[in-house]
């Protein structure tokens, strides 16, 4: 059977483009006997029909069934099995359809959530137990409804190697998908007035952006139109019933549309609630659980759509101010305060006065989400054009700290780029660090505290959010010293338990490491909270993994509060958590921490940490031998010239590792000399924080620039040497006993390399102790010491094997065969191991200076060695070999 993988390894949400692709490799990976289940769940019209269709169509060679569940066949055992066989035109059972020599079949099953139990299981069961087949069961389903309690939709979703649901798409994706579809530039407000009214369903979207002419959604401020089949749609639903009253009552609910019964039932002046019975009776309502009381909202969002447009003005202002009566007497303040403001015709200072003190206790409690949207309404009622701009900044500023970074950027369009306003810059700048724009944000929060100095602003509030800011922006910009001046400026200007000082000191921590070489205290500070514990976290597990302590490193790195606010923390921490358990050679988990915090990237629009998550994803894959995987997160590092150095650090780690794995001597002295670069502009070289050196300095031995090795070599082991960190003391190693060797000193590189593996062996860090093993078994073989450099790499390919790096187990076992030692064999055609080592590599396309450089041997002996294969294999060109090869 084929690997069983989590079904959560996409995350809980992921776009349809990431899920399409990752599927594709997954299900054409199959071995014969292996089945795979992808469950994917997501609301009417949110295109996960579409996607199915579209992995079924992307497998070529496979034989695609496609079918649809019927609800009122859900009771029919084994209907869907008999359908399933009459689409395929197959006479006899169900395993022997899928489970034939050479079968590749693709069933794509829409609606499963209408399935019957017994072909469900039939499924489950084929896909678990197939001996010659490959099986791809590709389900959708709504993620309203269940199964039959035998197999209910969370137990099909706990069975499932993959389960994901669809995420609705952003004002970006909405914007691109009118552009695509009708060719039409939509407006960042058009744009997102269309999400709130379809949800972000794809399906939803196309029947709105159909129901105008293209021209009409080139205008600047469109108004968008309900398309007619909606409105249809509801006449048919609603007609001979007397249930306008409740519709509307219900169409005027800000947020998600949800509301109580109770108030529901108040609005529409429905006393014995039998109005309210009858819409839920005809599916125009449904009643939802909730914590407390169950909640009301519509079956169909686009009835509420409808609803919503043909209610007049006055009927919604006068509802509002019913809603907020109704909840000022059930002691419901936010919500009365809320309707209260919608409820307003023109302006009302004190409304505005008393949203904006609750958009500040609720921001103080780390409900950004819900202090936005209190400070975004204060805006439009404040009467005075400034108090109004400065809610409308709060708004903005809330929405940055709830990691809505996509809203935020559609509210600060608004905003003038020209006036000089401290809270203007200072939110741009800030905005403008989380999309990795790195001039736009330095310039800014400079300009913002240079007015501020200028002014002789006594402003503690202002000064402090600024020093914060520029705490974080030269993190950023890796300069650590200014993050510790910064942090104290903050600590000058701030009260003591204030959140700004309490984050600003925790992330002083990490510059404060880099300066000192040394391991901060790690002492939570009076007022911490569990969101500022998380940042105190990050700090504290980034610090322990460059100390060598990958463990405590892991435990820090797995907190999350789980509240609003923790996002943008939890991608550094899942930036730096996949790589200490890359290190811990904890391979699986490393690939599901860097896909979710891929997708938090993504799904937030906080792109300036996916470097860090590239360059883990990379190795891992190149490590595992997934040379395609490997290639695919390098693609995706796109940096501008514009990027902040802790986006360009790991990228070009990234680029130079990739290009090392696969033998791309160009590619990698590119990445090494733009490290080289970045530290001739930046200091980079804080002990353990960015291990490169090493990595460089071997690839200039190998190339034999040993003075330029040399020289790195020796800068790097002076500034490690008071830090204490035995990793770098083994890795430097390397370099320097291969410097040794070239100017003669065998003995004294062997005893570096002996020196070096003793004191990896006592850290917990698998993944560096293999690759120093590596690398000695390479020297040792090289110098002909065949039978000690067999044991380097037999004890280097165990612990290869136990982390699951594939290429490097291979790896090993083919120096140990071309060094003619342990698991050496006769090759098919009577080849030695070295005669096929260098065929195999010729056959994949080498030069034969390609293959010296690989196996460490000259140009003469490769030739030598080709002629001896040409001659025993009956072949006159190297053209010749991958076809003879083949055949043996």
């Amino acid at each position: 059977m084929g690997a069983v993988y989590s079904s959560h390894h996409f995350g809980s949400q992921q776009t349809s483009g990431r899920i399409l692709h990752t599927m594709i490799e997954e299900v054409t990976d199959l071995e014969p006997g292996g089945g795979l289940l992808f469950l994917a769940t997501g609301p009417v019209g949110s295109g996960k029909s579409s996607l199915v269709r579209e992995i079924a169509r992307s497998l070529p060679g496979w034989s695609g069934i496609m079918v649809s569940a019927l609800s009122w066949q859900a009771g029919n055992e084994g209907a869907l099995i008999e359908h399933i066989l009459d689409r395929s035109g197959h006479d006899g059972t169900f395993t022997d359809l899928v489970d034939r020599e050479g079968a590749r079949t693709a069933i794509v099953i829409d609606d499963t959530h209408w399935a019957d139990v017994a072909s469900l299981r039939a499924l489950v069961e084929a896909s678990r137990r197939l001996r010659r087949g490959r099986l791809a069961v590709i389900m959708t389903a709504s993620d309203t409804h269940d199964a039959s309690d035998d197999l209910p939709m969370s137990r099909l979703r706990e069975l499932a190697d993959h389960a994901v649901t669809l995420a609705p798409l952003d004002v970006e994706d909405v914007a691109a998908l009118a552009l695509s579809s009708i060719g039409a530039h939509l407006s960042p407000l058009a744009a997102a007035e269309l999400r709130d009214l379809t949800g972000g369903r794809p399906g939803r979207i196309q029947e709105v952006l159909q129901a105008a002419p293209a021209d009409h959604w080139r205008l600047s401020n469109p108004q968008i139109p309900i398309p007619a089949p909606w409105r249809a749609a509801l006449d048919r639903r609603t007609r001979g019933l007397d249930v306008g009253a409740v519709l509307t009552a219900m169409s005027i609910l800000p947020g998600t549309g949800t509301g109580s019964p109770g108030l529901v039932r108040f609005l529409a002046d429905d006393l014995d609630g039998s109005l309210v019975d009858a819409a839920v009776t005809a599916d125009l309502l449904e009643l939802l659980p909730n914590a407390g009381e169950p909640v009301l909202r519509f079956t169909h969002p686009t009835d509420r759509a409808v609803v919503r447009a043909t209610t007049g003005p006055a009927q919604v202002t006068r509802l509002h101010r019913r809603a907020a009566q109704y909840h000022r007497a059930s002691k419901h303040i936010d919500a009365a305060l809320i309707h209260e403001a919608l409820g307003i015709e023109g302006t009302d200072d004190d409304t505005a006065e008393r949203l904006s003190r609750r958009g500040e206790e609720l921001g103080a409690a780390g409900r950004w989400l819900d202090a936005a949207d209190a400070f975004n309404l204060a805006a439009k009622v404040a009467s005075n054009p400034d108090v109004s701009h400065d809610q409308h900044l709060n708004s903005i500023e809330a929405l940055i700290a709830a990691a809505d970074i996509p809203r935020a950027r559609l509210h600060a369009g608004s905003m003038s780029r020209v006036v000089r306003d401290v809270k203007v810059d200072s939110m741009r700048s800030y905005l403008a660090l989380h999309e990795g724009r790195r001039s736009e944000s330095v310039s800014l929060i400079d300009r913002a505290w240079d007015t501020l100095e200028e002014t002789h602003s006594t402003d503690a509030a202002m000064r402090t959010r600024v020093a914060s800011r520029k705490v974080l922006v030269h993190l950023a910009n890796w300069e650590p010293e200014k993050v510790v001046e910064w942090a104290k400026i903050t600590d000058d200007w701030a009260p003591e338990t204030s959140p700004t000082r309490i984050e600003a000191q925790y992330i002083s921590m990490i510059g404060r490491s880099a300066l000192t070489r040394s391991i901060p205290p790690d002492v939570p500070l009076p007022g911490e909270t569990p969101t500022l514990a998380q940042r105190r976290n990050m700090a504290a597990g980034w610090i322990h993994l460059v100390h060598d302590d990958p463990v405590a490193a892991r435990r820090y790195l797995q907190f999350n509060p789980g509240n609003e606010g923790s996002e943008r923390i939890s991608l550094w921490m899942d930036g730096w958590l996949a790589r200490t358990q890359f290190i811990l050679g904890e391979y699986r988990q490393a690939e599901r921490t860097v896909e979710r915090g891929l997708a938090r990237a993504e799904r937030f629009g906080i792109r300036f940490l996916e470097p860090i998550l590239l360059w883990t994803g990379a190795q891992v894959a190149g490590y595992k031998g997934d040379r395609e995987l490997s290639r695919a997160y390098i693609n995706r590092l796109t940096l501008s010239h514009d990027a902040f150095v802790i986006q360009r650090i790991p990228s070009a780690m990234c680029r130079m590792f990739v290009a090392g794995i696969e033998g791309d001597v160009s590619g990698m002295n590119r990445a090494g000399e733009a490290l080289v670069a970045i530290g001739q502009e930046t200091d980079i070289s804080q002990p353990g924080f960015w291990p490169w050196e090493d990595v460089w300095a071997q690839h200039l031995v190998l190339s034999g620039r040993i003075d330029e090795a040399d020289e790195i070599t020796t800068l790097a082991e002076e500034r490690a040497a008071e830090s204490g960190i035995g990793s770098l003391h083994a890795k430097l190693a390397v370099p320097r006993a291969g410097i040794l060797m070239q100017r003669g000193d065998i003995e004294g590189g062997i005893r570096r390399f002996e020196e070096a593996i003793e004191l990896i062996e006592t850290l917990t860090m698998p993944s560096y102790q293999a690759r120093v093993l590596y690398e000695y078994g390479r020297v040792l073989r090289r110098l002909g010491r065949r039978r000690q450099a067999d044991e380097i790499f037999a004890r280097a390919g165990d612990v290869f094997a136990a982390m699951g790096a594939t290429e490097f187990v291979n790896r090993c076992n083919r120096e140990r065969r071309a060094g003619g030692l342990g698991t050496r064999t006769t090759g098919a055609g009577g080849l030695t191991p070295q005669e096929e080592e260098i065929a195999k590599l010729v056959a994949e396309g080498a030069t034969n200076r390609e293959v010296a450089r690989e196996l460490f041997l000259s140009s003469k002996t490769v030739e030598y060695h080709l002629t001896r294969v040409y001659r025993k294999l009956g072949v006159r060109t190297r053209n010749e070999l991958p076809r003879v090869l083949a055949e043996l």
